[in-house]
């Protein structure tokens, strides 16, 4: 006999009440370690929707190194952290394992980038440490847009909201920031009220290393949006003629930058700190023109201060020491970026953050005692309750660079499978401070439309890597009927449609809503609709292979692909057992 819940007295009155679960096995955490929370049976009924992981976050800067401002993942916030994530039955009836998902972040990337719009990342900005594109931090005549450029309202440090900056950045200046994560797990994203009196839930979670976290502001990184960064006006401020900076300047104490370029109106909303290590490139190429020498040694300027010139229309940057320019080329008003090196010269960097007051905010659902009475009288006679979730499980497969052909066998076993979202991940091995500063990452060259482009992989979003084409192999026949061709995407100045319509089809499969397909290229991924509508594919006892060529120009990095199967999973809940069916 089969139990459902739903199908008591729609006039049983119901209470919901917030509750917090605290870690079981700590007060703090940091990248690397895991924690545990375990809702006791004792909570008898809850809506998993409404549920959510909150935790203090605060990033810890490499106090050996120069001074840079660091935050989380743009679009991803809080959820970058959850590497992995298991979830267990707790109750009497013993430890099962519900669900699991393996590179749960890379996930939460592909819906974080394709199933949002300006409210939704509004929201996530206020609750789970996102950041969004703000006015006052537009690029070069305001063309160029970036989300990690945030000054004044980021959440991980301090506001500086007037004067002068004379004062060197610490760790102090790094603020506590509140996250509140919803769980994007199936169990978790259902809207069925979950009767955990019978199964109990333990939550174990993988925390990412801070590496492939945190990251350097777009605004003064070289290899990212360079169009933010601020512009080299002069070595004097003159509003007439603005003195260039060459061998023959001699040394160089203070030079000024723009202010109506890339919205420098003030100290405040210039993205550099005092005391970060600065260098030069142009703005068009990235080619990096300049090298100093400071006190008769080969080193790069540091900031000293950054004081507003209204007069001239400048911001004046005074370094620590005079640095002498030793390179050939000139450095011309309005032609020279000015970039960070704060980490990308630092080999040994090492950021962190700590984690603490970690809890699940568990939303417990008050179904009155007679409900109860009447659900374990029926459970007492062999009743079954069950709970179908769509849910994801990660087939993962490494690629060498040099592969050219592909032909990638996914052992899938699930008997009512939705669709298939595989994320092409840059699986190069970074130092923390390349994978900060995005130096060496997924480079495509300058020159292109940035609209398009992605400068650099934070290794948890696809990458389509000179793509030509692709095709998958089950039910015994090529799927699409054609190769899904990839190679204008792959450019990066132009768009292939197949492949949007694709991903569109199977997002939707997976309970993720297309709203936008801007990130087809930043988050390039490879997918499959199994079915349409309410449909089901049994992946059981079939092979299944996806064949990716890339012929007309060899990858550049190698691979490991995320391949998420998105299908319902059953989970069976009895008196004395609990089972899942997948």
């Amino acid at each position: 006999m089969s139990v459902s819940f739903w199908k008591a007295r729609s006039s049983i009155p119901i209470e919901q009440t917030s509750q917090s679960v605290p870690v079981l096995n700590g007060l703090s955490f940091s990248g690397g370690q895991e924690l545990r929370i375990q809702v006791p049976a004792t909570t008898k009924f809850i809506q998993p929707k409404e549920c959510y992981l909150q935790a203090d976050f605060k990033i810890k800067m490499d106090a050996a190194a120069p001074p840079t401002k660091l935050q989380l993942d743009a679009r991803l916030g809080g959820q970058v952290l959850i590497k992995d994530i298991r979830i267990f039955s707790s109750a009497a009836t013993g430890s099962v394992l519900l669900e699991e998902i393996q590179g749960y972040n890379s996930m939460v990337s592909v819906m974080r980038d394709y199933d949002t719009n300006d409210s939704e990342k509004k929201k996530r900005a206020m609750t789970e440490g996102a950041t969004i594109w703000v006015p006052q931090c537009r690029g070069t005549e305001g063309s160029t847009r970036s989300e990690c450029a945030d000054t004044p309202t980021n959440p991980y440090f301090k506001d500086i909201t007037a004067g002068n900056k004379t004062v060197a950045f610490t760790q102090s200046d790094y603020t506590t920031a509140k996250l509140c994560l919803p769980l994007e797990t199936g169990i978790f994203r259902s809207d069925k009220v979950w009767v955990n009196m019978l199964t109990g839930l333990e939550i174990v979670i993988t925390l990412e290393d801070a590496g492939k976290c945190v990251r350097q502001l777009d605004s003064v990184l070289r290899n990212r949006r360079l169009a933010l960064n601020p512009r080299f006006h002069s070595t004097d401020g003159s509003v007439g003629a603005p003195a260039l900076w060459n061998i023959a300047s001699g040394p160089v104490s203070k030079f000024y930058i723009f202010k109506e370029f890339n919205s420098n109106m003030s100290p405040a909303l210039c993205p550099f700190v005092v005391g970060e290590r600065i260098n030069f490139c142009d703005h068009l190429t990235n080619a990096s023109l300049t090298a100093f020498t400071v006190g008769g040694v080969a080193a790069s300027p540091t900031i000293l201060e950054i004081n507003d010139k209204s007069a001239s229309g400048v911001l004046e940057i005074v370094l620590t020491a005079a640095a002498t320019m030793t390179s050939a080329d000139d450095m011309v008003s309005g032609e020279m970026s000015v970039y960070s090196q704060s980490v990308e010269t630092s080999p040994d960097y090492a950021a962190g953050y700590e984690l603490s007051n970690v809890e699940l905010v568990v939303q417990e659902v008050d179904m009155g005692k007679s409900y109860v009475a009447d659900l374990m009288a029926g459970m007492k006679e062999k009743g079954v309750i069950v709970h179908d979730i769509l849910s994801a499980t990660n087939y993962r497969y490494s690629q060498a660079a040099n592969d050219v052909v592909a032909n990638i066998r996914v052992p899938l076993s699930q008997a009512r499978a939705k669709s298939i979202v595989c994320v092409p991940t840059d699986a190069t091995v970074y130092s923390q401070s390349a994978s900060i500063s995005c130096t060496g990452t997924y480079d495509v060259g300058p020159g292109v439309g940035e609209d398009v482009t992605l400068f650099a992989s934070d290794q948890l979003r696809g990458i389509s890597d000179q793509l030509t084409n692709y095709q998958f192999f089950y039910g015994g026949r090529l799927q699409p009927s054609r190769p899904v061709r990839c190679s204008k995407t792959s450019s990066k100045v132009s768009i292939d449609a197949q492949p949007l319509i694709e991903t569109s089809k199977a997002l939707v499969q997976a309970n993720i809503n297309a709203r936008s397909l801007a990130c087809f290229n930043s988050n390039f991924v490879v997918a499959r609709a199994f079915a349409l509508n309410m449909g089901v594919y049994d992946t059981r006892n079939t092979d299944f292979n996806l064949q990716v060529n890339y012929q007309g120009t060899a990858p550049d990095k190698p691979k490991l692909w995320n391949m998420y199967c998105f299908g319902l999973r059953r989970i069976n809940v009895r008196q004395d057992n609990i089972s899942v069916e997948v």
